[in-house]
């Protein structure tokens, strides 16, 4: 009875996708290529990030929708930060540590709409990343007084970061 089901599973099944295999070559020997990550290159995948931009890509850089949830979520993220001092106040280590957690996408989020990395806005950005990052070790150390001063710096820098990316 189990035969015949296995029987019948077997023949039901479309063919199975068979993976490419990499041709790997050593020391010259071989047709292939010393690096596997050099296989996919110029992958021709339509929905990756990392093909070759044409007309039949679906992955678009930039596109409205991607800016609009970024922008959301930058949003957020500056509402979050806009409660640290309340948490350095009472010394509350593990909400500051949790809040400044979150505050790493907002750190990505200042990056992408910073423009292109070396700018100012880019660099201002990365300033208020590491004032964040000091920041958490000093709740972590509760030195509170050092993290109010931290906290004070990161914000002046994020003034500055929102008129150097005119948000």
């Amino acid at each position: 009875m189990m035969a015949a089901a296995m029987v019948a599973a077997s023949v039901a099944a479309p063919n199975p996708a068979v993976a490419e295999v990499p041709k790997l070559s050593f020391f010259g020997l071989g047709g292939g290529v010393s690096d596997v990550y050099n296989q996919n290159d110029n992958p021709v995948n339509p929905y990756s990030q990392f093909s070759e931009v044409g007309s039949d890509s679906v992955y678009k850089g930039r596109s409205e929708e991607e800016v609009n949830r970024r922008k959301k979520a930058l949003t957020a993220g500056l509402v979050r930060f806009e409660k640290t001092p309340e948490y350095i106040k009472t010394k509350q280590a593990q909400n500051l540590k949790s809040n400044l957690l979150v505050a790493t996408t907002l750190k990505q989020d200042m990056l992408y709409f910073s423009g292109a990395e070396g700018s100012p806005a880019w660099e201002k950005a990365k300033d208020f990343s590491q004032k964040v990052s000091t920041m958490g070790v000093d709740g972590q150390n509760k030195e509170w007084g050092r993290a109010a001063q931290d906290y004070q710096a990161a914000d002046e820098i994020l003034k500055e970061w929102k008129e150097l990316a005119k948000l």
